[in-house]
């Protein structure tokens, strides 16, 4: 292609040379029209092969600290990076066609993936490119993302997210541990936002902080957004969960260890909707921490990353919900359960969480938990000189926990 269009050149010179030799030393007006056609083909002919030679690659401006904050960028090789940041740089911009370096595209693409993971502001890119490689002198690839909405569109979407998400983190604990902020921002999200299999825009965080209502993708990319602007490392993770539903996630560093955290699976109406919490009900209006930074060993028991990712070991059960709160049993006590029940009950708390580090534990749990909590409503109205009392309770059966709930009425 390049030996065409230098053919091309060379010809276009030749009648330039021709017509400039004419005898009379005047142009006719056709000729004169001709020389001036001619050269505004050679200007565009040597155009064109510059740009064949020279590439315009997308000129990137990405700010250092910014990068150091996005976890899939940190695993690239040097090439690589430089085509993300050629990426972020023109989905930033809202280029309609991005010009990379490199002429793979499924090289490409790969990169794009990682932009797409790393990135959960770019709420306008679907996650979807068309790229076309070029190889020879002018090896590149010319990337079209999909954009969801228009510049317009863009512009106010954004200053609603910046409302929303400004009002969450002027109420983070400005004192507080990076763990105290994690759950913060955890259970603000779960309060803030209805999980709806059919909420619009659920795959960005627009779906959460401009219509408060989204899916695990909408949760968990919200949750990345704001642990950035909190300066709390964190990764963007896709996987599979129960009987292999697509699902996503993140991963936290805290204190130097890693943690998993699902915020959609502290939804009390993200787990009735998956018929995770059985029972008499009571925990409609509460937030559930059984995977607040849990470790990998808690965390698999329903859920697989995908295959194509590196990520960080999360070994670490020190900042586990319930065992924290001393409400973790590797075995199952009546009477345990019944002092702790009765404990609750004097400090009028809301419920009794009890949850268990295996499912022998937990089952035998279960078999004496009706007697049980008869006991501790019994002991309830006579605590308070109530003539009846009404109690619920909830199992989860993946996370292995019991939860009572008391009415004081």
């Amino acid at each position: 292609m390049k030996f065409r269009k230098a053919g091309g050149w060379a010809a276009l010179l030749a009648a330039a040379a021709l017509w400039g030799c004419s005898g009379e030393g005047t142009l006719t007006e056709a000729a004169r029209e001709q020389m001036e056609s001619a050269g505004q083909q050679l200007q565009e002919a040597g155009e064109q092969i510059q740009n064949q030679i020279e590439p315009e690659y997308q000129q990137e401006a990405v700010a250092q600290e910014d990068l150091e904050q996005r976890y899939y960028y940190s695993l690239l090789d040097e090439e690589s990076r430089q085509i993300y940041r050629e990426l972020v740089q023109g989905m930033r911009d809202g280029e309609e066609t991005i010009v990379t370096h490199g002429s793979d595209p499924e090289k490409v693409n790969e990169i794009c993936s990682w932009v797409y993971m790393d990135y959960p502001e770019f709420f306008w890119f679907s996650g979807t490119v068309e790229t076309t490689g070029y190889t020879g002198l002018s090896a590149r690839c010319e990337v079209r993302p999909e954009y969801t909405c228009t510049p317009e569109e863009r512009a106010a979407r954004q200053q609603q997210i910046d409302a929303s998400a400004g009002q969450c983190l002027s109420g983070i604990p400005a004192e507080g541990s990076t763990y105290e902020k994690i759950r913060y921002l955890y259970t603000w999200l779960v309060e803030q936002t209805e999980y709806a299999a059919d909420a619009p825009e659920n795959q960005n965080i627009y779906s959460v902080f401009g219509n408060h209502r989204s899916v695990c993708a909408g949760y968990s990319r919200a949750f990345q957004y704001l642990a950035n602007q909190s300066g709390i490392f964190n990764i963007y993770v896709t996987g599979t969960v129960n009987q292999g539903e697509s699902h996503a996630w993140n991963i936290v560093e805290c204190d130097g260890s890693y943690y998993n955290v699902d915020v959609t699976f502290g939804d009390p109406v993200f787990l009735q909707s998956e018929s995770q919490e059985t029972g008499t009900g009571g925990g409609q209006n509460r937030t559930f921490y059984d995977y607040l930074c849990v470790s990998d060993t808690e965390f698999r028991r329903n859920h697989t990353p995908d295959a194509g990712l590196t990520l960080p070991v999360c070994e670490s059960e020190a900042l586990e919900y319930y065992r924290m709160n001393g409400r973790y049993f590797e075995q199952a006590s009546e009477s345990e359960m019944l002092a702790l029940m009765q404990q609750d009950i004097q400090r009028q708390d809301a419920w009794s969480d009890f949850k268990y580090g295996s499912e022998t534990a937990y089952q035998e749990a279960l078999g004496f938990l009706p007697q049980v909590v008869e006991e501790a409503a019994y002991y309830l109205c006579s605590y308070y000189g109530l003539p009846q009392t009404v109690y619920q309770y909830s199992q989860d059966p993946q996370s292995l926990r019991i939860s009572v709930y008391w009415d004081y009425s």
